[in-house]
């Protein structure tokens, strides 16, 4: 009984071992995703922020 106990526990820690690893890594690629998009939103808000200077001179 204790030893089925001890190994039920062995393979379910392992189980959420193995758990733990695979949502390590969708969360950074999650995280690398985040990065990409900001960094993309900051070019494009620096890009129409130059726009909006270029057209300003215009006038």
């Amino acid at each position: 009984m204790t030893e089925e106990l001890l190994d039920t526990i062995r393979r379910l820690r392992c189980d959420y071992f193995h758990l733990g690893r695979e949502l390590g890594k969708i969360i950074n690629e999650q995280q690398d995703l985040i990065f990409a998009l900001k960094r993309e939103n900051k070019r494009l808000e620096r890009e129409y922020w130059n726009l909006k200077q270029t057209k300003r001179r215009k006038k």
